[in-house]
C-alpha cells in the first residue's frame, strides 16, 4: 500500500493567520515519532513517503504542499501525529486529503488522540486512533487494512468509531525491547541541513536528535506521559552507537542532541555511552536534557570529556513551594548545586522555567526571574503554563470547574492566556511574560559574557537569530 505520513503545519504562517513573535526561534526539527512509524511501515514492505510541512527553507505553505503531495502520490493511507495545539491543523489536513481521495484511510496518533479519542473521532474524519506508543499498533492496523486481520477488536491499542459508537480496544503493552524497532527513517525526510533548531542550542549544523530511552518515572503535574508511559525503558549502547554512526555517515550530522527526558537517569549506562562516543566519535559535540537530581560533578565532568558541551535542566521555579506543587523532586538548593557542578565541569547550561501555575503569585513570578538572573546559566526559557489534557493539573482544574477550549486557533497565539492563576491580575501576568525575557537577556554583563563565549560561526548566527527575535518583544 501507499502510506503518506504528514508532519502537519505548525509554523506561525500556517496556523489560522496567527503570528508568533518568537517565530524566528522555533525549534524546527524532523519528527522522530513519524520517522519511527515510517521505518516500521517500510519494514512491512509498504511504499512510504513523509511530507514535512514545517521545513523552514520551504517557499510554499504547508497547505499547498499537502495538496500537491496528495495529488502526486495518491496514498491509500495517511497518518499524522496530533498534539493539543495542532488539532485544527490536523482536521484541515485530513479534509484536504479526503477531497483528493474520499476513500483514503486516515490514522491519528500522539498525545491528544490518546487522551481524548472521543473528541478526535467525533469529527468523523479519522478512521482509526493509535493510543500510546505507535510502532506495533500502526503495523497491526496496516495489516488489517491490507486484509490480514479479520477482527478489528483483536488489535490492541486503538480507538475507532462504528455505527456512531466509540470503540476502544484493550491497552497495548509498552515495547520492552527498544532495539527491536528499526532506526528512524530519516532518509524519507528532507536533509538535516534544511532544519533549524532553537538558536543557541547548538554549535554546529546539521544537528541530529536521538532518543535513547522511553518512559519517564517522574510524576510532574504539568507533564503528560500518555504516549511513552512511566516505565523507563532503554536501548542498548550498541544500538545507540549504530544510530550515531547512521546520522554522521548517512545524514552528515555534525552535532547530536540526546532527546531523552532524562539522559543521565542510569549512571552505568551513561558511563558506557560516554566511553563509546570517546572511542568512536571523539570529535562529535553533543548536548542533552536531564534533571538536577540525576547528576553530580564527576558525572558532568565525564560527559564534558566525551564531547558534551551543554545540558538543559528543567529548573521550573526559584520558589520551593511552587516546585512542590509542580510535583518536582528537586529543590531550589539542588537547582543551584546542579548549575554550579555543570559550570565547574566546563558545561554550558540552558534552563527551562514554568510560570503561571495554579499556586503562582506575583511575588513568586519575580522570585523565579531573580533566581534565573543570579544563576550562572547561559540561556533561560520562560514557558507559559498551559494545562494540557493528560496532565494532573488539567484533571485538577477541570474538577474545580475550569473549562478549556483548545479548539480555538487563538489558543496557539503567543499572546493568548489559556489559564490565569487566581492570585495574579491579567495585566500583571502579561507584563511579566514580556518583562522576563528583556530583564534576563538585555543585561550588559550577560551580553558581554555571551559575546566571548561564542565558539563557532554557526553558533554566532544562532545567537544573532535570537537577538533579532528579542527585538519583537
Amino acid at each position: 500500500m501507499k502510506i503518506l505520513l504528514i508532519d502537519i503545519p505548525f509554523g506561525s504562517h500556517d496556523i489560522g493567520g496567527i503570528r508568533n513573535r518568537f517565530s524566528g526561534v522555533e525549534n524546527k526539527i524532523p519528527s522522530l515519532g513519524l520517522a519511527y512509524i515510517a521505518s516500521v511501515a517500510e519494514l512491512e514492505g509498504h511504499e512510504v513517503r513523509v511530507l514535512d510541512c514545517n521545513v523552514p527553507s520551504s517557499t510554499h505553505s504547508g497547505w499547498a504542499k499537502i495538496q500537491a503531495e496528495g495529488n502526486y502520490f495518491r496514498p491509500d493511507v495517511v497518518g499524522m501525529t496530533i498534539t493539543t495545539p495542532s488539532v485544527n491543523n490536523a482536521l484541515k489536513t485530513v479534509r484536504i486529503m479526503r477531497e483528493i481521495n474520499p476513500n483514503i484511510v486516515s490514522i491519528a496518533g500522539g498525545s491528544h488522540p490518546t487522551i481524548m479519542p472521543e473528541q478526535i473521532t467525533s469529527f468523523d474524519l479519522f478512521n482509526f486512533i493509535v493510543l500510546g506508543e505507535g510502532e506495533q499498533t500502526f503495523t497491526s492496523l496496516l495489516q488489517y487494512i491490507d486484509g490480514n486481520y479479520t477482527e478489528l477488536q483483536s488489535i490492541s491499542g486503538i480507538a475507532y468509531k462504528k455505527d456512531n459508537r466509540l470503540y476502544v480496544t484493550k491497552k497495548r503493552k509498552m515495547i520492552k525491547n527498544l532495539d527491536s524497532i528499526p532506526l528512524p527513517a530519516r532518509h524519507l525526510f528532507p536533509p538535516l541541513k534544511f532544519y533549524q533548531p532553537t538558536p543557541a542550542s547548538y554549535r554546529k549544523l546539521p544537528l541530529a536528535h536521538i532518543m535513547t530511552s522511553r518512559g519517564c518515572p517522574s510524576r510532574c503535574n504539568f507533564c503528560d506521559r500518555s504516549v511513552f508511559g512511566e516505565i523507563y525503558r532503554r536501548r542498548s549502547v550498541d544500538n545507540i552507537m549504530m544510530e550515531i554512526e547512521d546520522v554522521v555517515k548517512n545524514h552528515n550530522a555534525r552535532e547530536i542532541r540526546f532527546f531523552d527526558d532524562t539522559f543521565t537517569l542510569k549512571r552505568e549506562r551513561l558511563v558506557k555511552i560516554c566511553s563509546e562516543i570517546k572511542k568512536f566519535r571523539p570529535k562529535i559535540p553533543w548536548t542533552c536534557l536531564t534533571k538536577v537530581n540525576c547528576v553530580d560533578l564527576d558525572m558532568l565532568k565525564m560527559m564534558y570529556d566525551a564531547g558534551c558541551w551543554q545540558v538543559l535542566y528543567g529548573l521550573e521555579s526559584g520558589d520551593d513551594n511552587i516546585l512542590k506543587t509542580l510535583g518536582k523532586k528537586n529543590t531550589v538548593k539542588q537547582n543551584i548545586q546542579a548549575v554550579q557542578w555543570a559550570r565547574e565541569a566546563g558545561l554550558r547550561v540552558r534552563a527551562d522555567f514554568l510560570v503561571g501555575t495554579p499556586s503562582e503569585t506575583v511575588e513568586s513570578l519575580f522570585k523565579t526571574l531573580d533566581f534565573a538572573k543570579k544563576l550562572d546559566i547561559d540561556f533561560a526559557h520562560f514557558n507559559k503554563f498551559i494545562p494540557f489534557p493528560g496532565t494532573s493539573f488539567y484533571r485538577q482544574l477541570v474538577t474545580e470547574g475550569y473549562q478549556f477550549n483548545f479548539s480555538k486557533s487563538s489558543t496557539l497565539d503567543h499572546d493568548a492566556i489559556v489559564y490565569l492563576p487566581p492570585a495574579i491580575p491579567e495585566h500583571k501576568y502579561r507584563e511579566f511574560l514580556d518583562f522576563a525575557y528583556k530583564k534576563f537577556y538585555l543585561r550588559a554583563g550577560y551580553l558581554f559574557k555571551r559575546l566571548f563565549a561564542i565558539r563557532t560561526l554557526t553558533e554566532l548566527k544562532g545567537n544573532l537569530q535570537g537577538a533579532i527575535a528579542m527585538k519583537s518583544i
